[in-house]
């Protein structure tokens, strides 16, 4: 996939409405959700010089998140489920391979098969979703890393400037690009840093089927490290492998996509400790097959943000990674992004729609205080999901703790079906929760008419008992 549009877009063109700052998975969803509810072309900027075919990893789709895209359209959720495989099980294991425990995939989503999760190749699900933002006539510009963002006092638009030196006046800037932000690093500056988690991963791809269905996640005493291998084709997984890495033993400037080379030689090594420490060849086979390898240290904000909308008239607006960057044990990273983009364009769509159907700024920022109130508390409580899968899933490793850690996965398995730290995430209906908060919003501003024609009221009488001096109230 490449760049088609050339246009520069210097601060002489006329303001755009919307602009996206990164055109990943969230921010390529973004755009089609105001598209789709609002009739709103947003420009995207991505800092990438092109998406490009057969790279990077994986990640899973969820319930949660493809609701997002059916409520887009059900063809591109359609499309994005046929680019896919579906996990149809979900198995916790030892690495010899003997069984913990087994959960069928499909109580993620009891009421709508259509949603059962699926594992996708990063650049198909982008593709996808790129393809979509292209036949939509929403344009997109590579090349185009934010390097700083200016509130105008003159006219109020915000003035995103470029690391190429162009710039682009817009009226409202969506800052969706990833945990890197760029956006958020110039609006929040001075109230976060952004911590390593002291766990590294190297992931990658291989060719061959997985001999089981399902996504499995076997873990190791003897490696002392925990993995999971999902299918993303039905002759292709992806493989994770989670290792505790201290902050100063962490190269971080290796983080990143390895070269072919550096990918083989790395899960050679790693392969050969397997082979060692007594892993099962389904999980050692793969790594020697490996395609694409990417590593990986997992970092939070600290403290995380207690506001994500910035700027005099709350116009600049962070959602994603850029928000809230995850861990990934519960498998929610990506969708609590897809979810924060279907939620905020909905609120839009039933605050801010004018008569004639469009898109009115006039309450935009009332629209921003619920997303925040909605998604913030929301994200927060599935990271704090994802943690502590996490936590059980670095316990599984100690040698003393994994014969108490296996009985209680099989508990909870045999008692709710699957790992009920699941359900949060992957159960949860974007829709249903912008429905509650307008309601409340409704009944909020109803309250307050009321009250303020109460006060009229008050107002009025007490005029006609003291009488009213128009000379006193004219001074």
């Amino acid at each position: 996939m490449v760049d088609t549009n050339t246009n520069n877009n210097e601060n002489n063109s006329e303001p755009t409405q919307c602009l996206i700052a990164g055109g990943g998975i969230v921010g390529l969803v973004l755009a089609l959700a105001l598209h789709k509810h609002l009739g709103v072309i947003a420009e995207i900027y991505e800092k990438a010089h092109g998406f490009a075919d057969d790279v990077g990893a994986a990640l899973g789709m969820y319930p949660n998140g493809l609701r997002v895209l059916r409520d887009i359209d059900p063809s591109l959720m359609r499309a994005v489920k046929a680019q896919g495989h579906p996990y149809a099980y979900r198995r916790w294991e030892r690495h010899d391979g003997t069984e913990i425990a087994t959960a069928s995939e499909d109580v993620l989503c009891p009421e709508d098969k259509e949603l059962c999760s699926i594992g996708i190749r990063r650049w198909r699900l982008q593709k996808v979703l790129y393809d979509a933002v292209v036949a939509k006539g929403i344009p997109i510009h590579f090349s185009k890393a934010v390097a700083d963002v200016v509130e105008r006092d003159d006219d109020d638009l915000i003035q995103v400037v470029f690391e190429d030196g162009t710039s682009r006046l817009t009226e409202v800037l969506f800052g969706v690009d990833g945990g890197k932000s760029a956006v958020r690093d110039i609006v929040a500056k001075g109230t976060f840093s952004l911590d390593y988690t002291g766990v590294t991963c190297l992931m990658g791809m291989s060719d061959c089927p997985s001999p089981r269905e399902g996504i499995s996640f076997p873990s190791s005493a003897s490696t002392q490290c925990h993995a999971v291998y999902f299918p993303t084709g039905e002759k292709e997984q992806c493989f994770q492998i989670h290792f505790p890495v201290k902050e100063g033993e962490s190269d971080k400037t290796n983080w990143g996509n390895l070269s072919p080379v550096e990918g083989i030689q790395e899960f050679a090594k790693i392969a050969e400790q397997f082979k060692k420490d007594g892993w099962h060849d389904r999980y050692i086979e793969p790594l020697l097959r490996v395609e694409h390898a990417v590593r990986v240290g997992f970092c939070l904000l600290e403290p995380r943000l207690n506001k994500w909308v910035y700027g005099r008239k709350g116009r600049i607006v962070l959602v994603g990674d850029a928000a809230h960057p995850p861990v990934p044990f519960v498998g929610q990273g990506a969708q609590m992004g897809v979810e924060d983009a279907g939620t905020l364009t909905l609120l839009l769509k039933e605050l801010c729609c004018s008569k004639a159907g469009t898109l009115d700024l006039g309450r935009f920022g009332d629209a921003m205080k619920v997303y925040e109130r909605l998604r913030i508390p929301r994200t927060s409580s599935i990271l704090d999901c994802s943690k502590e899968l996490g936590k059980l899933q670095e316990s599984r490793t100690k040698a003393d703790r994994r014969p108490l850690d296996e009985l209680l996965i099989q508990g909870e398995v045999l008692l709710n079906d699957t790992l009920p730290v699941m359900f949060p995430g992957a159960r949860f209906n974007f829709r249903d929760d912008v429905a509650r908060a307008i309601v409340e919003e409704q009944n909020s501003w109803r309250n307050s008419k009321e009250n303020f024609e109460d006060l009229m009221r008050k107002g009025e009488s007490l005029f006609d008992e003291e009488g009213y001096d128009e000379d006193y109230y004219a001074q």
